[in-house]
Order: C-alpha cells, then structure tokens, then sequence
C-alpha cells in the first residue's frame, strides 16, 4: 500500500509476470453498510481469503495512509537494523525480533528476512511495556495511531463477514477486542535484496497465518499467493501480488476459518524475492496482525461445516497447539517461527 507519490520513483513492477487477481474493496463502502460492497468482499474471502482494501476516499483511510506515509516509511525502514543493535531479546511465543536466517525455507536453507513486533499490549497497558529500541520510542505517537486505526478497520472488516454469515455483526469483533490481552502486532519486515542468482529463492517459507485479519502495506512486489488445489511444490502455482496505490493487503487467518467452520479462507502464501529489477533494493513491510483475545473461545460461531475438538479451547490454548503441532513433520525447523507469530 502506498500513497500514488510514493510509487513515484520506484522500479516498476513486471507486466509480465502471473499476478492473482485480487478483488478491490472500497473502505468507504464497507463503512457506510454497502450491501453491494459486503456481497463482493464476502466472496472475496470465501474464494481467495485475500483482497485488496482500497483506503482512499474515507476519513479513516486517509488517517492511515497518513500514516505510513513517505518521511515515516523511511524513518521505520531501519526499525530492524536497530533492534538488531538494540539486542532486543527473544521470547518463547512472541518474539519482538527475529533476526535474518533463524529460520529455514523449504530447501533448508536460511531464510531470507527480519521482522521487529510492537505488541498491542503492551503499548496500550494489557501487560508490562516491552523493551523498545530508540527509534520506536521516537515514534510511538505513531504505533499507537495505527493500533487504533488499524483494529478499527478489522473490526469493520469482521462485522462486514459476520453479518454475510447472518450472526450478529459483532459476532467475531467481540473476540478480538484491543482492550483485552492477545498477540496483535504492529510488525516492520524486511526482506533482503536478491541482487546473486542464489538469492533467487523464497524469503519466507509458505503458510497461512494464525491471526483473524491481517492488514498489509508495502510498495514492492515479493508477496506470492498459492493457486487454489495446487501443491506448494508447484513453483507454477506461486502468483504475485501487485502492490496498488492507496490500498493495503488484506488477508484472513485461521482463526476466522475456525470460527465460521471453514466457511471463509485462509490462503497459503509467502515472500519470494521480488519479479525484475524489484529485486535489488531491500523490501519493507508494515503489517498490522491481528489475534483473537487469549480468553476467546475457539468455538464455531455459525454451528455449520466444520467444528472440531478444538471448539473447546481458548484461543491462547488453540495457538499454542498450533504452534506445537508446526515444530512436527519434514519442514519443524523451517515453520516454528513462522507458524508462531504470523
């Protein structure tokens, strides 16, 4: 996501490579009850799980481009490298850094990114203040704008779902709340340049996220989202997703599918290295990833399509499990990380 300024200058994106076909969903259309625009994003995310969120022309939108606008985009590009300096220390289930090649790809070779997280709760008071490094403390008017903003558009998003499914619009928002403690991060990524032939490989290992709603913003491609039935091994299957101006990537999690009984989706994807001379520069992520409250219930909400023993569970029980059945099979090593705080 970029303001159009923002696209100006930089290496375009290929013409020429297979893109996935994204459906563009207006804010304001979701905002003001657009039945028209409910029905599309609802099939969006039946279909594909992804779309793209076009923020332009809403006060809200407009508030977040604001915010991830061209000053500050390059001010927080170096939030990894100073974490990095900061020794941010690593934790067992929410780590706020990861370093460069701690995990592996499928190839078993290191991966090929950083992330640096600033959890909800801590900035808003849920738990004891996390270790920041300089820069953050710098701009934390900013994080806790775009932690409020950003909710606000889940929550949006959220009600917009439930009530396609006919349950109640806060039917899932209610458990999600940014008031209660959860893993919702702000996250900063980088994925490193692809400048050698052997960098020419995944960044990221594919998954799905374990969250409700993700929010993405970025302006280089490197994002690829695997076709439908197809297997992760078919590098055929990978599309691309052309970064657009004025709009974020959306993506729904796991939660939602368990919720709603598998009734919406939760795609497959990952980061490769960036088609065309995309691939030189340093790739930069804000995302915003939402969680559901520790306390939440697990339970399908619809009472259709699939449920599961794990209608039993809280959601803090429900990723731990996930999260412990990732670190099992051929690829542990590759998915612990990933699985756990994407």
């Amino acid at each position: 996501m970029a303001e159009e300024r923002l696209l100006k200058g930089i290496i375009p994106f290929l013409d020429d490579v297979p893109t996935v076909p994204l459906r563009t969903i207006p804010l304001a259309g979701l905002r003001s009850g657009d039945q028209a625009v409910a029905k599309i994003t609802f099939t969006a995310c039946q279909e594909l799980g992804f779309f793209l969120l076009d923020l332009r022309g809403d006060s809200l939108g407009n508030m977040v481009i604001e915010e991830i606008d061209e000053r500050r985009t390059k001010e927080l590009s170096r939030v990894c490298s100073d974490a990095t300096c900061f020794k941010i220390p690593l934790l067992p289930m929410f780590p706020s850094f990861k370093p460069r090649g701690q995990a592996k790809i499928e190839t078993s070779e290191p991966d090929r990114f950083e992330w640096f997280n600033i959890g909800q709760d801590g900035l808003i008071g849920n738990t004891k203040p996390q270790s920041l490094p300089p820069l953050v403390h710098d701009q934390l008017s900013l994080f806790h704008s775009f932690l409020d903003h950003g909710p606000s558009i889940v929550g949006t998003i959220s009600s917009t779902l439930a009530m396609q499914l006919g349950l109640p619009a806060n039917a899932s928002a209610s458990l999600q709340r940014p008031t209660k403690p959860s893993g919702t991060v702000a996250r900063f990524i980088e994925a490193f340049a692809s400048p050698e032939t052997e960098d020419l490989r995944t960044s990221m290992i594919h998954h799905t996220d374990f969250g409700t709603i993700a929010l993405f913003a970025n302006v280089l491609g490197g994002l690829q989202i695997l076709s439908s039935h197809r297997p992760p091994e078919d590098n055929s299957a990978w599309l691309w997703v052309r970064p657009q101006p004025g709009c974020l990537i959306v993506n729904l999690g796991d939660a939602m599918v368990q919720w709603t009984g598998s009734l919406l989706r939760s795609n497959v994807h990952r980061t490769n290295f960036a088609p065309g001379e995309q691939r030189f520069p340093d790739r930069y992520s804000l995302a915003l990833l939402v969680r559901p409250e520790r306390e939440a219930s697990m339970k399908n909400l619809t009472g259709a399509g699939e449920g599961g023993e794990d209608g039993d569970l809280t959601a803090w029980e429900w990723e731990v499990k996930k999260a412990m059945a990732s670190t099992r099979g051929a690829a542990a090593e590759g998915v612990k990380l990933i699985a756990m705080n994407i």
